[in-house]
Order: C-alpha cells, then sequence, then structure tokens
C-alpha cells in the first residue's frame, strides 16, 4: 500500500516575506491555527512546538530546512492525541513561490505511515488552518475557521 500525501495550494495577495511571518510568528499562529502559538528558532534541527492556550504541546517536530522565505519544512507529530500519539512523525513542507499577485503557497505533508490516523485528521484541517492564515494577512481580520471543525 502506497503511503498518503496531501497537498494544498492557495493563492495568497501578500509577498512571501509577510506569508513566512503568518507562518512562524507566534501572534499570527494564535489567531488562525487553533490558538496556538508556534515556537521555534528555525534554525534545523531545532524543535518546533505548537503551544496551546493552557501551555500544552499541541504538535511538535523538528525543522528539517528553513530557506527564508522560499520554504520551510519539519517533523509533525501529535501526541495529546492517542490515536495518533504512537504513530511515527510525518513532515510538512511549506514552499512560498513568488508571483505577480503575491505568493503561491503550498502545503505537502507527507511521510505518513500507511492506514495513518494522524493524515485522516489533517485532510480535513489544512485547508481551515491555511484559509485563516489567508484571511488574516489579506484583511487584516482574524478568523479561526479551525474552531468551527
Amino acid at each position: 500500500m502506497t503511503k498518503p500525501e496531501y497537498i494544498y495550494v492557495v493563492v495568497i495577495a501578500k509577498p512571501p516575506e509577510e506569508v513566512w511571518k503568518g507562518l512562524t510568528t507566534p501572534e499570527f499562529t494564535k489567531q488562525y491555527w487553533h490558538k496556538t502559538e508556534v515556537r521555534s528558532d528555525f534554525t534545523v534541527g531545532s524543535s518546533i512546538e505548537f503551544m496551546t492556550e493552557e501551555g500544552h504541546v499541541g504538535c511538535e517536530g523538528e525543522i528539517l530546512s528553513a530557506d527564508y522565505p522560499a520554504e520551510l519544512s519539519f517533523t509533525w507529530q501529535f501526541p495529546r492525541n492517542p490515536e495518533t500519539a504512537k504513530e511515527p512523525h510525518s513532515r510538512v513542507t511549506f514552499r512560498l513561490e513568488p508571483i505577480a499577485a503575491g505568493t503561491k503557497l503550498t502545503v505537502l505533508h507527507d511521510q505518513f505511515p500507511a492506514n495513518s490516523k494522524m493524515y485522516a485528521l489533517v485532510e480535513p484541517g489544512w485547508p481551515l488552518v491555511i484559509c485563516g492564515l489567508k484571511t488574516l494577512l489579506e484583511s487584516g481580520t482574524a478568523v479561526d475557521f479551525s474552531a468551527e471543525h
């Protein structure tokens, strides 16, 4: 059986530097990403954590690449969910490509084990998170679409 991978592509009417900031700054992520604050120094080998309002680690991983403002990649684990806590880490890669209208953002989430329960969670989740980012950056209004899910 082949391993699943998830790909989501969106255009955001902001330059890559602003999209990068939206993906890597706690003040931004807590507004659209399940109210979590991203924490990392974004150097290869460093940890990345998405901290909940209660101070728990929502998701965690290790930075695999950080090529500002073109690509960010890290491993992904969701330790708080008993169904996914024992699965091997998967990988998230954000590719930011400058285009005339702003930034073409590609989200690639891959390296899931076969029959992954994590994949079943991220497949409907990524569009909600990325639409929240897009709305925040383009309008200045924070909408956490994931709160509706």
